[in-house]
């Protein structure tokens, strides 16, 4: 049905019919009535029309050539008539006809531009639905443009007054989901349940997708079915639909989620972004990549890290395209995806896509060239390494020299200063970190290379061996500390008893104890579980963590452990040129693990120092009411709170921005964490996105599996399986099994027989300190903390990577 003969509307209700239950009608055309009314040839054709349609009442509507077009709606200019009798059907058409003629069309035609003639409508005669309920609905908001939603008016009866503006009705906002995200009922009952409104809404949504533009519905409600009375586009949004956009990201956490689990506040992310992005760009200089160019790619670098329902992602694409700067990047991929330590390479299209392979031979040899002198500036950086992290530790213990009270009295001006200062001689100097954990990456994976290849598994166990017992690894004394702590008061059972209860007093009837204790304290008072989240609480605020594993620790050892098979290098590795290169590789990964060890704890002190200029921020607020309370500052990003100090603020009313991402906090709490990896397409707009919840790691089937070998050692023990060390302690003897650990979980360490971890890496920090303390240890076991539960019996094989369930908890009560 074209629309120069039955006008707009006809038109677009003789589409609409072939798809929706539109009420039958027929159009009579503007040619078919002159002033006296229906032409004489029309009206045999009309009668005929009016029979088939049945008895009536009628809806007699104007249907102009140019109404409800994508630029004028003609809203209101035309007449409109309901309940008309098939007897008067006739006269109805020719009043709404000469509505073409008034004075309001005319000035209205005049003000969009349109031509002055006039412009007499087409008239559309439609059988009326006996309207229990009806409305308006636009399948996107006309005002701000949002298609993610429809607006639905709905009222008892028939909706002219609705649509007049003589009467208002209930509003409805729907979801993408068909749920109501908002309802304004003008009554005491809503006009629509929740499922009609569902089905208006997606009504309105199929009629946008087959016009190919935004739609506004006029609908009803009968005794029997919801009915389409008609649709034209929504003037104020146009009929330009966007371009699609497939701009492709992956996200993936599956290393970061060690240094920032769950849900992690603004501050945190906003601080960790900026330290993220200078810190590869300075790699990015070290491995030789001119500055113009990595300037030119700042924006990759500000954007290596995403927040997901509150959770840190790596951007994996903008990674693969920082590292793709790097000479050497096409040949060394899959070693600098190990560096990264993703769960899974990114596909080889992606990747040439990133990176194309190199065409020609002499594009390679200056590859290689440059590869070659980032080479020797590495074997350069290896001979400096010792004077580097020297300076790195001067500098770090100058800029930390004020002790932590003078920090809590400073103004707020000179809080900021003081983040300032840090900023400039450490974070944007990061140098001595940096350049050693390249350098263990190198080493670590040139040993592990070297001895599978010369010795297989027994090469790995025997390089495993021997990373064990430095002594010098820091991050192996806490344990130690608290072991010997719980030999203090193994025979003080009133003082074991009150240190569970998290009763600090108790350390008063012990002198030695509370001088051991605050000893502890100050040294790794801010070595926390999450350590790295700002919001986390150090142990100078709640030490309950490490009371409760002094009094585990002071709990007899139940675990029966066996011994490792022991090889001595020369059997593995006879050839002794051979031999030689493995004794020097193995040393040189063992001074780079402890290295990066050491280093963390050093990241752990400026952390720290960082966390308590926030919260003495954020008590200068609190006192000046901006904030309402001092951990609310963890609510704001950095660049907020240092343009609230110092001047440059964009928003005044801090208090309400810190309680609106106080409640967000609490609904992603609320829900379950996204995938490990998964890839969205498009802009990942805040709030639109939806994620599919974590579903369980996916395992062996049976009650032998493996996972990644860390630490040889046998060990049969019951199993404890935690979440959050703060609140949970492990017995002396038990296995620990945790989807992940951070250095805060080195009070639980103290006390375990083995460790097995759900996530993890040879140098993820669960391997280093198990191999460190001596115990056995699997790591990247997948699934394991939804296999296994507290109380089950384990067979825990280090050596051969292998974890047997031997009893279950209920099977172990039962036999007891």
């Amino acid at each position: 049905m074209s629309p120069a003969i039955a006008g707009g509307k006809g038109a677009a209700l003789a589409k609409l019919a072939a798809n929706f239950p539109v009420p039958a009608f027929f159009v009579i055309p503007a040619e078919a009535i002159d002033d006296a009314g229906l032409k004489v040839e029309a009206r045999e054709e009309v009668r005929q029309a009016l029979q088939l349609l049945g008895r009536g009442p009628f809806a007699v509507r104007s249907s102009g050539r140019e109404e409800d077009g994508a630029d004028s709606a003609h809203a209101g200019q035309f007449e409109t008539e309901l309940n008309v009798a098939a007897g008067d059907v006739a006269a109805a058409a020719h009043r709404v006809w000469n509505s073409g003629f008034s004075k309001t069309l005319a000035q209205y035609r005049q003000a969009k531009g349109l031509s002055d003639a006039p412009q007499p409508p087409a008239v559309i005669v439609q059988v009326m639905v006996e309207a229990r309920a009806a409305g308006v609905a636009f399948s996107a908001d006309p005002v701000s443009g949002d298609r993610s939603v429809v607006i639905v008016s709905a009222i008892v009866g028939l909706a002219d007054k609705l649509v007049g503006g003589e009467a208002d009705g209930d509003s409805y906002r729907i979801g993408s989901g068909g749920e109501t995200l908002v309802a304004e009922v003008i009554g005491g009952t809503p006009v629509l349940s929740e499922a009609e409104r569902g089905e208006v809404a997606a009504m309105a949504r199929r009629a946008a997708e087959q016009f190919r533009s935004p739609q506004d519905i006029e609908w009803a409600f009968d005794r029997d079915k919801l009915h389409m009375l008609q649709s034209r586009p929504i003037t104020t949004l146009g009929v330009v639909k966007p371009e699609a956009d497939g701009e492709l990201t992956i996200w993936d956490n599956s290393n970061i989620v060690e240094s920032y689990p769950g849900v992690t506040s603004p501050l945190t992310f906003s601080f960790a972004r900026y330290a993220y992005r200078h810190v590869y760009e300075a790699f990015s200089r070290l491995m030789g990549v001119p500055v113009q160019v990595v300037d030119e790619h700042r924006h990759v670098f500000e954007n290596m890290l995403g927040r997901v329902d509150g959770r840190i992602y790596y951007n994996l694409l903008n990674w693969y395209r920082a590292l793709a700067l790097f000479p050497g990047f096409k040949a060394n991929r899959k070693f600098m995806e190990g560096m990264m330590g993703v769960s899974e390479a990114l596909p080889q299209e992606m990747a040439d896509a990133i990176a194309p392979p190199t065409a020609s031979g002499t594009e390679r040899f200056f590859d290689n060239l440059k590869l070659a002198r980032v080479g020797l500036g590495l074997i350069w950086h290896e001979v400096r390494v010792r004077s580097t992290i020297d300076k790195f530790n001067d500098r770090l213990t100058v800029a930390l020299a004020r002790p932590d009270a003078e920090i809590d009295g400073l103004s707020a001006t000179q809080l900021a200063a003081e983040y300032r200062h840090l900023e400039q001689q450490l974070l944007a100097k990061w140098d001595a970190p940096l350049v050693n954990d390249f350098l263990c990456m190198i080493a670590f994976g040139a040993a592990q290379k070297a001895m599978t290849t010369w010795a297989g598994a027994n090469g790995v166990a025997f390089m495993s061996n021997t990373l064990i017992g430095q002594g010098d690894i820091v991050s192996a004394e806490p344990a130690r500390l608290i072991q010997a702590m719980g030999g203090m008061v193994r025979d003080r059972p009133d003082v074991v008893k009150r240190l569970a209860a998290g009763d600090r007093s108790a350390f008063d009837a012990l002198p030695e104890l509370r001088a051991a204790f605050d000893a502890y304290i100050a040294k790794f008072g801010d070595r926390c579980t999450q350590e790295l989240k700002l919001e986390s609480r150090s142990l100078h605020d709640d030490p309950a963590q490490v009371l409760m594993a002094i009094s585990a620790a002071a709990a007899p050892k139940a675990a029966a452990r066996t011994a490792a098979l022991e090889h001595d290098l020369h059997d593995l590795v006879p050839e002794l040129g051979k031999r030689v290169m493995a004794r020097w590789l193995l040393a040189w990964a063992k001074a780079r693990v402890r290295d990066r060890e050491n280093l963390r704890f050093e990241r752990t002190r400026l952390f720290g120092r960082v966390r308590r200029i926030f919260l003495a921020m954020g008590a200068r607020l609190t006192e000046a009411g901006v904030l309402s309370d001092p951990r609310a500052v963890f609510n704001l990003t950095v660049e907020e709170l240092l343009a609230a100090l110092e001047g440059a603020g964009i928003t005044s009313d801090l208090k309400a921005l810190a309680a609106l991402r106080e409640a967000e906090h609490r609904a992603q709490m609320a829900r379950p964490d996204p995938p490990e990896r998964f890839t969205v397409r498009g802009a990942h707009i805040s709030g639109v996105t939806v994620l599919a919840a974590r579903a369980a790691e996916p395992g062996e089937a049976g009650e032998t599996r493996k996972g990644l070998a860390c630490c040889r050692g046998v060990v049969v023990a019951k199993v404890r399986v935690i979440d959050d060390p703060r609140v949970e302690a492990l017995l002396p003897g038990e296995i620990l099994v945790a989807r992940h650990t951070d250095p805060g979980w080195i009070a639980v360490f103290a006390n375990a027989a083995g460790v097995i971890a759900e996530r993890g890496s040879l140098l993820s920090h669960s391997a280093i300190v198990a191999r460190e303390m001596g115990v056995p240890c699997v790591v990247s076991l997948k699934g394991v903390t939804q296999w296994l539960q507290t109380g089950d019996t384990v067979r825990l094989d280090g050596g051969v990577r292998t974890v047997e369930r031997t009893a279950q908890a209920g099977d172990v009560e039962q036999a007891g």
